[in-house]
């Protein structure tokens, strides 16, 4: 059994026993315990720096200073801002302002655990005794983590609740201290005073004060009418730093006598190595240490151009897998698996079969996605200083600041670990993963007592990724003479992201039966006719899979929204129209579908070579729809000439923000749809750099405008759902364009390019 199995059951008795005792100690808390947690937590405390932590996320320093702690990773995605808001929205401060800042914390508090992300589930929409106990459950975990664009999602409310709780015990400070009654009391920014002015005191001058008052047991919250900071396009608060560089991304850190470290990892999967002919290697100017990692070998140097030399220079030699892994014979696997109907899950209504023989009309298509790459800008990277006392301290761009503890506790005898999280240059769900924190801890421990900074070449990122999936689905409908759906027949297939994940990362056990990031986006489609059914089948593959920007969405949204298209056609029927005739009227779906019609002008084929390709998905509590404008020439060239994305993120905190990331996320899928894969032939990623892989270009862009329903609903996630609607957008311009289905992606598999400025 592994260490790090064995750490990972320990912290889950740990959660079980803490779930016991809060049973026994604890029956009356009721379903508010995450918010009592914002609120005692970090129980409110004086620092040896005398600033104070009034709650689990607000520090106030003894000259003004606010500290907001936000413990979710930020990669670009804007959660310091948004996060902030929520806190300043209730704390009345202006959170633009000099002395207001954000951090990511170092602890790993309960109040700071992602609930709703493991959980799926978000605090105000769940109630009862399997909430009370899972709240407990991942609380007494305290697994701090980013993903699934829950940041926003999962704290909506405990964040406003700190932020008010803090508010009230500094007005109860400075009623005090003034002699004021809290009720005639003014707040200005940081700052309360007196009706008249006369008498003032600061945040900082009553923070230690604050601790003695009684926290309030309620808080009232404004309501959406009353929001002076949620709503508003505040600028982002990591611009500045960034624009000057004073901001500390994982490969910016730098400590005392540090060393750096380059790796070479084994080309294929499972493969482990053998020997090391180091040829003169270690006598090269600047080499300091050459450490076998078993499925690696790193070369440590004096900077990390040496020692990507040096390591490259290496005569390894390895021991080969039984059996090498390749992506085409696992797309085989998956199709031989559904022709025969071997399910791994399947979920269904009525009599499929007879359904579909007694429908007007029949719609079948078959589609294919690859896998793909992460490929952050910032590549890899992990600072780690393993100390002759065995403590360490880890600096990382990394999603999962506990499973990065984890990782590093099983590497060898550490005392304690603490991790420090920078920025990152994108994630996407790469830094979800361990294996670049994992390497950087061993070779620290090789280099025991000075710290190591390892960083991935490029190649090293791209062919040692944990990679989207590729999928396949058979797609079958009936609709009727009216071009309604009355049966729909779905079947996916693709290796399962969680059976690679899980004992990969955190040592659990596969899932018995498939899960459910193969089917999401289908499985609850707002689509499904009364007779339905949706079927799943996964292969095992030595290929590591895992959390690529909206998941299974991103496969999903291609197959539903392209055999929306299909559909609509066999029926005879406009796109848009067919998709409103077969949503819920009501639906989310149907009103983004609404105003995109208006704001992109919707109307029939536009002719000469020009097509417009429509798509709407709901994925992470948010629904958004795209149109795509483009125009084909004869040699296949397409040229993208305009975007119109259309939103539904329920109450958007900073507008600014949630408009960025939609037109992130739809580049990322467009680039995804028109250049995006990795094979694996014999064992081995055959892609290596952005030649091989390539990104869409500024000149290639459309352009994208972004319009937001306006809602007082619970907020959705923004980081993600803008990824979906950009694959299918692009195949069904396409037809609409030339009259010829893309069912492959990317899209040049059916002989399309993209034009270039």
């Amino acid at each position: 059994m592994s260490k790090k199995r064995s750490l990972t059951r320990r912290v889950f008795m740990i959660g079980g026993a803490s779930i016991a005792g809060v049973t026994i100690a604890g029956m009356g808390i009721g379903t508010g315990y995450l918010a009592s947690l914002d609120i005692k937590g970090l129980g409110a405390q004086k620092s040896n720096a005398g600033s104070v932590d009034l709650t689990a996320w607000i520090n106030v320093a003894p000259d003004n200073k606010i500290t907001i702690y936000v413990p979710f990773l930020e990669m670009g995605q804007g959660t310091y801002t948004g996060m902030a808001q929520l806190v300043a929205e209730e704390l009345g401060i202006d959170v633009a302002a000099a002395n207001v800042t954000v951090t990511h914390p170092i602890e790993e508090l309960s109040a700071y655990s992602n609930w709703t992300m493991f959980l799926n589930r978000r605090p105000e929409e769940e109630a009862g005794p399997v909430t009370w106990f899972s709240q407990r459950a991942v609380a007494a975990m305290r697994m701090v983590a980013t993903g699934g664009s829950t940041a926003i999602v999962g704290n909506w409310t405990s964040l406003r609740q700190a932020g008010a709780t803090a508010r009230e015990l500094l007005k109860a400070a400075a009623a005090q201290k003034l002699g004021v009654p809290a009720g005639e009391l003014v707040q200005k920014h940081t700052e309360f005073t007196s009706a008249d002015g006369s008498k003032t005191a600061t945040f900082g001058e009553l923070a230690e004060l604050a601790l003695e008052q009684t926290p309030p047991g309620e808080v009232e919250l404004r309501k959406p009418e009353d929001f002076k900071v949620i709503g508003k396009s505040l600028p982002r608060l990591d611009v500045e730093d960034k624009v000057r560089g004073a901001a500390q991304y994982g490969i910016d850190v730098r400590l005392p006598n540090m060393v750096y470290a380059a790796l070479q990892q084994a080309p294929v999967f499972g493969a482990k190595i053998k020997a090391i002919a180091e040829g003169g290697v270690r006598e090269r100017h600047g080499i300091i240490d050459i450490v076998n990692l078993d499925t690696a070998v790193a070369v440590v140097a004096d900077n990390t151009w040496r020692a990507k030399q040096a390591v490259e220079a290496l005569d390894i030699t390895y021991e080969w897998p039984e059996e090498f892994a390749d992506s085409a014979k696992v797309k085989a696997d998956l199709k031989r698996r559904i022709e025969a109907e071997d399910y791994t899950r399947s979920d269904s209504r009525r009599d499929v079969p007879l359904h579909l023989e007694q429908a007007a009309k029949t719609v079948e298509a078959f589609y294919e996605t690859p896998y793909l790459a992460h490929a952050t800008m910032e590549p890899m990277n992990t600072t780690a200083w393993w100390k002759e006392d065995d403590t360490v301290e880890i600096w990382s761009p990394t999603q999962s600041q506990t499973a990065t503890r984890w990782a590093a506790e099983a590497v060898g005898p550490a005392k304690e670990v603490k991790v420090h999280v920078t920025y990152a240059g994108g994630g996407f769900g790469r830094r979800a993963e361990t294996d670049f924190a994992i390497y950087a801890a061993k070779v620290a421990l090789a280099l025991k007592g000075r710290p190591v900074q390892v960083v991935w070449s490029r190649e090293e990122d791209m062919r040692h990724d944990d990679y989207r999936p590729g999928a396949i689905a058979k797609m079958r409908a009936g609709v009727n003479s009216s071009g309604k759906l009355e049966v729909l027949k779905a079947e996916i297939g693709s290796p399962s992201v969680f059976a690679s994940y899980l004992p990969r990362v955190l040592g659990m056990p596969a899932p018995a039966d498939q899960d459910e990031a193969t089917l999401e986006g289908i499985l609850k489609s707002p689509y499904k006719p009364a007779a339905w059914q949706v079927s799943a089948v996964d292969v095992d593959t030595s290929i590591p899979v895992g959390f690529w920007r909206s998941v299974g969405h991103s496969n999903n949204g291609f197959f539903m929204e392209c055999f929306a298209d299909e559909c609509a056609a066999g029926a005879g029927v406009d796109p848009a129209e067919f998709r409103l005739a077969n949503l819920p009227p009501s639906s989310p779906e149907a009103a983004v579908l609404k105003l995109l019609m208006e704001k992109a002008q919707w109307r029939g084929p536009l002719g000469n070579g020009k097509g417009r390709g429509l798509a709407v998905h709901t994925s992470f509590r948010s629904t958004v729809g795209a149109v795509l404008d483009v125009s084909v020439d004869e040699d296949k060239v397409v040229t993208l000439e305009r975007a119109v994305l259309a939103c539904d993120c329920g109450t958007v905190i900073n507008p600014q923000l949630v408009e960025a990331q939609m037109q992130g996320g739809f580049i990322f899928g467009l680039t995804a749809a028109a250049f995006g894969e990795i094979t694996v032939e014999q064992g081995k990623v055959t892609q290596g750099n952005f030649d091989e892989y390539e990104m869409l270009k500024l000149g290639s862009a459309p352009a994208v405008e972004v319009h937001l329903l306006p809602s007082t609903n619970l907020p959705g996630g923004v980081g993600e759902p803008g990824t979906p609607p950009a694959a299918p957008a692009l195949a069904n311009a396409i037809f609409a364009a030339t009259g010829e289905r893309v069912r492959t992606l990317p899209v040049s598999k059916s002989g399309y390019s993209i034009a270039e400025a």
